[in-house]
């Protein structure tokens, strides 16, 4: 069985806080998944999608983001 691909990025959030995320490409129940995983200083947490779920979960965040509006 072939290793999926491990994404992974460091950086500083807003906050500045360091932030930690994770993608890697991992089966459920016998279809294409994703394992999501994101780390700071105070918690952590990690959700498993299907690949369609991520899809959809990408499409929303990139018309939210795409706004251009930022929150004070």
């Amino acid at each position: 069985m072939a290793l999926g691909r491990l994404i992974s990025n460091r950086f500083t959030n807003e906050k500045g806080n360091d932030i930690y995320v994770r993608a890697k490409e991992e089966p459920i129940g016998g279809v294409p998944g994703i394992l999501l995983y994101i780390a700071g200083p105070d918690s952590d947490s990690e959700m498993h999608v299907t690949r369609q779920e991520g899809l959809e979960l990408l499409a929303v965040l990139s018309k939210l983001l795409k706004t251009g509006r930022r929150s004070a």
